[in-house]
């Protein structure tokens, strides 16, 4: 999902998992003018600097993983779904590799839910190929000073809905990584991410 933000006026394309609440809620507290506007950058968004993050794809699925399964810290305003509840990784992997759950703004469900948060960053529905800049939550400091620079703001990045997990290859068994590679094979070749 996508926000306009207000003073200083920008978007953040929002790929889940990629420390958007941080921003969105930590250093704009609050401040959106628009949004979330799904799978689309509206047209009078587009003369505005427009930035995203994104994130080693096997490392953002656990830590989507976590969040489903135990939650993230530091966001008040999050709730798990009526019908969340603990799943193994292989029901996990199920429901991401599951193209008949919708994952978009009509999402409802635990199950679609996850979808949404777990969809190739690459995938149209995200955006990312409307950025300008495009940061990599593994260098986020550095990065959003770059952002910071080029909107001649000053900020305090705070980590808000972080999820609590080790190296993704300590966290994954051999199977789900061998299909989590060809499910977000697009985005290891566009985003220069390597297994």
């Amino acid at each position: 999902s996508n926000f306009r933000l207000s003073d200083p006026d920008c978007v953040l394309i929002h790929i889940p998992k990629t420390a958007g609440t941080s921003i969105r809620k930590g250093v704009w507290k609050g401040r959106v003018s628009g949004g979330p506007a799904f799978g689309t950058i509206p047209e009078d968004w587009a003369p505005l600097f427009k930035f995203a993050f994104v994130r080693h794809p096997l490392d953002r699925f656990v830590s989507a993983f976590k969040m489903f399964t135990t939650g993230p810290s530091g966001d008040p305003d999050w709730k798990p779904a009526d019908d969340a509840h603990p799943v193994t990784i292989d029901a996990f992997l199920d429901i991401v590799l599951d193209e008949t759950i919708i994952y978009d703004e009509r999402r409802r469900t635990f199950r679609e839910r996850i979808r949404h948060h777990a969809i190739p960053q690459t995938h149209p529905f995200n955006c990312l190929q409307f950025a300008d800049f495009v940061g990599r939550y593994e260098t986020l400091e550095e990065d959003f000073a770059e952002i910071c620079r080029r909107l001649s703001y000053r900020a305090e990045l705070p980590k808000l809905h972080v999820t609590s997990h080790g190296h993704w290859s300590d966290e994954l068994p051999g199977h789900v990584i061998d299909k989590c590679r060809d499910y977000y094979s697009e985005d290891f070749a566009r985003l220069g991410y390597s297994v």
